[in-house]
């Protein structure tokens, strides 16, 4: 049997088999299980667009287990480094909230206490942080440019990871007025712990180690689409007005390839065996 014969009868167990490793390869690196999370919403998005690189509502990435605080790279110390990833610094954090939840967000920096004072981890007096006891301001942040503000008095405290949607700064209508170092400035107020609020009315807490599910890594745009748009025809999930703008087009376009490639592969088939019935 020629070997182009061999690959058309067993291209289907090839193909599975294919999948078995990738998903096995995928599955070890993350150390996750499950190793792959759906985006579901646009609190992460840098555009109302579709925009390769960021993560974006159907986005699919990988959870990578991580080991230590020290094994998350905040958005401070990537600032400090270079060290980017999703079109801004430092790690992409996935966190369970206090329902169980998954929430995507960026981790901004990780805060510890000292006698009542905070200690904010990679701040080295840099020009563009602001620490007191009772707020953290961080200028000229993401693609909006826009100052952070982050309020810390009310978790004084408790320790764990400042995190926040990329969106959630772009989009935010709650500001403050600072007076710093002789101007004036206006900063935004964005951060999961001074805008989310559990069932008991309080914020939520910055996030502990033990609350994190890994850091993302990896990104497949669109694919999740089908899973969601799945979830929302059973009225599991209803965020179809967080989908990009174009994505349902290039999704589109990405059904009709998967769609022809059996098609084109079965087509080849017949014209084989009508060749061969000729001859």
């Amino acid at each position: 049997m020629s070997s182009k014969k061999i690959v058309r009868k067993y291209f289907h167990v090839m193909i599975l088999a294919g999948f078995i490793i990738i998903l096995l390869s995928i599955t070890l690196y993350s150390g996750n299980w499950p190793p792959i999370s759906v985006v579901e919403s646009s609190s992460m998005e840098h555009s109302q667009y579709f925009q390769c690189g960021t993560i974006q509502t159907g986005s699919m990435v990988i959870v990578k287990k991580v080991s230590a605080t020290s094994s998350v790279t905040t958005y401070i110390q990537g600032r400090t480094t270079g060290m980017k990833t999703y079109g801004d610094y430092g790690d992409v954090l996935l966190y369970k909230n206090y329902e169980g939840s998954i929430i995507i967000h960026r981790a901004m920096f990780f805060l510890t206490w000292n006698l009542g004072t905070p200690d904010i981890h990679g701040y080295t007096n840099q020009s563009w942080i602001t620490v007191s006891a009772n707020y953290v301001i961080i200028q000229d942040v993401g693609t909006s440019h826009r100052n952070l503000y982050v309020n810390i008095s009310h978790f004084s405290g408790v320790s764990g990871f400042v995190t926040m949607g990329d969106h959630n700064l772009i989009t935010s209508t709650i500001s403050e007025s600072v007076h710093l170092r002789n101007k004036t400035i206006i900063a935004y107020i964005a951060a999961d712990q001074n805008i989310l609020f559990q069932n008991n009315g309080s914020t939520y807490s910055p996030v502990k180690f033990t609350d994190v599910v890994g850091i993302a890594r990896g990104d497949l745009p669109l694919v999740g689409l089908y899973r969601l748009y799945l979830l929302g025809a059973f009225g599991m999930w209803n965020g179809y007005d967080q989908v990009p703008i174009y994505s349902n087009y290039y999704l589109s376009a990405l059904t009709a390839f998967i769609v022809l490639i059996p098609v084109s592969l079965e087509l080849l088939k017949r014209k084989e065996k009508v060749k061969r019935s000729k001859a």
